[in-house]
């Protein structure tokens, strides 16, 4: 999987230049890649790079985050406690696994083939239903009026 690696620059009304530019994915990059190259585009704090290198590959890789998520969760992450890292961190390993679980399940999917249809025997089988259909339709029919004449003896 990548994403855009194009980089843009902008100037903004107050003379400011700025870099757009994203990461190119790829799940065989070591955490030490990722954190090379984040950090021309994220500002990573030195705590983070040191202590938590494999949160910054999760985060970088997660789908479910754009570059601004992903910029509020590395700048967020020094003043996050313990129990609050480790939330983050299964947070977006089941994310990755639930992700990894579907890929494979359209995978096999797509490998095993549909029989073909044989329209005769749906159209047959159509037809019985419909069959089956007015029959019991008819079934009421029969006990409404059952029912009606019942109450008009009444």
């Amino acid at each position: 999987m990548t994403t855009n690696d194009q980089s843009t620059t902008q100037t903004s009304q107050n003379g400011l230049t700025t870099s757009n530019r994203s990461l190119v994915l790829d799940k065989s990059k070591t955490s030490e890649q990722y954190i090379r190259e984040a950090e021309g585009i994220y500002i990573v704090p030195i705590i983070i790079r040191e202590r938590y290198p494999d949160l910054i590959k999760l985060i970088v890789e997660t789908e479910s985050m754009d570059t601004e998520e992903r910029e509020y969760w590395l700048s967020i992450m020094p003043v996050m406690n313990e129990d609050q890292i480790i939330k983050l961190r299964n947070i977006l390993l089941n994310e990755k696994e639930q992700l990894f679980k579907i890929e494979q399940q359209y995978q096999q999917q797509g490998k095993t083939s549909s029989p073909a249809i044989d329209e005769e025997k749906l159209r047959e089988r159509i037809e019985r239903i419909q069959e089956a259909e007015r029959s019991v339709e008819a079934e009421e029919r029969q006990r409404e009026e059952e029912l009606f004449r019942m109450l008009e003896e009444v």
